[in-house]
């Protein structure tokens, strides 16, 4: 009867044994964010002795103790194991509720975390929480050297994801003009357990392949949705041809110089044969300003247009033409010679009696004469 009464009590006590267990989970964080790692006894009255944490990462796989918490809650740091000043208690020992919070997580503290709960008489009971850290790419889009315009392949664009953890998956959105391109991708692994990708756009670097429009898309669990950046494929290439015109924003006379290149080129003015007219012509640039107008700035001038792929120029022939003054002045000596004529005209009909004037003058001519002559008689007569 005796026998068959402690059978029944350890029967009962080793199904209370087999259903006390520790209950958590695995759990992901990005890098630098906080995470909190939670562990709970359940199932059990026992007397509570001691909470302990251990920890194992891929560098060391064996489990060490960093934590422990006694039943009044009061924790004790046996080993830093990268988290001084990082880790904190949160958890109630009264419940049960051994929680721990870690603080801005680092790549190192990857790994397997233990929770052990240590309860009088019958053991200890623990539960592994798997910690997997996240880690975003950091992406850019650029080329190493700028495609010149020629008739081979070349790496057009190139689309990076660095340091990312796990692997980005790396892609391209070429539109209409993807069927001239291909892509090569390549990714290096580093120590610490991120990826770099690179993504290669490749194709002919021609003219009009310039400020085409791509995308490179990027997919990885730590983003929330896919990151899409925008590239301008950049094609350097010499100036194709010059062309000179009069601009007509400017009440002045102002000739502009136009090329077509990649980069930008840089403009240069010059005068053929004739050294430059001074103050009356400045250069500035692309643009050619004519302060004066005067047969003296007549010439053939050179606009080269230039960048560091080579060169290309275009010509402007000047002839200001001077009749107008030439009109102008004679003219005015038509008009004296005319006014001269005139007067003398006039000069000549009133002294000859071709007019009123000399008519009168004329008669008060006749007058004076018979004057004369009859005073003379009186005065012999006397």
């Amino acid at each position: 009867m005796l026998r068959t009464l402690c059978c029944v009590i350890l029967l009962i006590v080793q199904r209370d044994t087999e259903s006390t267990r520790v209950i958590g989970g695995w759990r992901t964080v990005l890098l630098g964010e906080d995470v909190d790692l939670s562990c709970r006894l359940i199932e059990t009255d026992e007397e509570l002795e001691q909470i302990t944490w251990q920890k194992s990462t891929l560098e060391g796989t064996q489990n060490h103790n960093f934590m422990l918490i006694n039943p009044k809650g009061v924790n004790k740091f046996i080993s830093p194991n990268g988290l001084t000043g990082r880790v904190q208690f949160i958890g109630n020992p009264s419940e049960n509720l051994g929680s721990i919070r870690i603080t801005a997580v680092r790549l190192l503290d990857e790994g397997t975390f233990t929770c052990i709960f240590s309860v009088f008489p019958s053991g200890a009971y623990n539960t592994e929480i798997p910690l997997t850290v996240l880690v975003p790419p950091v992406v850019s889009v650029t080329v190493d050297v700028a495609p010149v315009i020629g008739e081979n392949e070349v790496v057009l664009s190139t689309c990076v994801a660095a340091g990312a953890k796990p692997q980005a998956e790396v892609t391209w959105k070429t539109g209409k003009f993807g069927s001239l391109l291909r892509t090569v991708t390549n990714s290096t692994q580093h120590t610490n357990g991120t990826t770099t990708v690179l993504s290669h756009l490749l194709g002919v670097p021609t003219k009009a392949a310039n400020q085409q429009q791509v995308q490179c898309v990027v997919n990885q669990s730590a983003l929330v949705t896919e990151k899409t950046y925008n590239y301008s494929i950049n094609i350097h290439y010499p100036p194709q041809s010059v062309n000179i015109t009069l601009s007509e924003a400017s009440k002045a006379t102002v000739f502009l110089c136009v090329a077509d290149s990649n980069p930008h080129p840089n403009y240069t003015w010059s005068r053929v044969v004739q050294p430059w007219p001074g103050s009356s012509v400045r250069a500035e640039g692309d643009i050619l300003h004519f302060l004066s107008l005067s047969s003296e700035l007549n010439g053939l001038y050179v606009c080269e247009a230039s960048n560091p792929y080579g060169r290309a120029t275009g010509s402007l022939n000047v002839h200001i033409s001077s009749e107008t003054s030439a009109a102008c002045w004679v003219l005015l000596v038509v008009i004296l010679c005319l006014t001269v004529a005139a007067a003398a005209l006039i000069w000549y009909q009133c002294k000859y009696g071709q007019f009123p004037c000399s008519r009168h003058h004329h008669r008060l001519r006749k007058m004076n004469l018979g004057l004369l002559g009859s005073d003379t008689p009186n005065q012999e007569g006397g």
